[in-house]
């Protein structure tokens, strides 16, 4: 179960597969974020920038037993030959998962089906999973940070909601 909830918070997370993206628009501000997430740390150094109404989240709030879908375009600053996927999360503000991964490894799983690099320039990232309707319907608040091979961020996400 531990698995499908940190499958299904990689998803909200954003990592996905890339797709070059020809024309740039503005870029998200530090304020912009949806009803479930929000960007954390300082967005003005996150190698990731989102592009404004570039983040999609469908259905707007998870729910167990169907599918979710995340679509993200931005424009990634540089290359990203590696890094971490870091999961700090709190359930019920009892329940506390931290965990590191590796950003390679999730982006070759059935999740992501994505690879190593990811080139710099205009992307688009994709994601869709099952949420499995066994997986409780708790409130979840935390933070996914995905940091690059040197340890810059390539972006910080906050999630707060509750699964439906």
């Amino acid at each position: 179960m531990l698995r499908q909830l940190l499958t299904t918070i990689l998803l909200l997370s954003s990592v996905a597969i890339i797709h070059g993206v020809p024309i740039q628009q503005p870029f998200m501000a530090p304020e912009d974020h949806g009803d479930i997430w929000a960007l954390c740390s300082n967005p003005s150094t996150h190698l990731l920038r989102g592009y404004q109404q570039g983040v999609s989240i469908s259905p707007d709030m998870p729910r167990t037993g169907e599918p979710i879908d995340v679509q993200v375009k931005g424009h990634l600053a540089s290359d990203v030959t590696g890094g971490l996927v870091k999961i700090q999360l709190n359930i019920m503000n009892m329940i506390k998962i931290n965990k590191d991964l590796d950003l390679c490894s999730v982006l070759r799983s059935d999740v992501m089906h994505a690879d190593c690099p990811i080139k710099a320039g205009d992307v688009t990232l994709n994601a869709k999973a099952f949420i499995p309707k066994e997986l409780p319907k708790l409130p979840l608040k935390g933070n996914v940070q995905i940091t690059d091979q040197n340890g810059a961020t390539v972006t910080c996400i906050a999630l707060d909601f509750k699964l439906q």
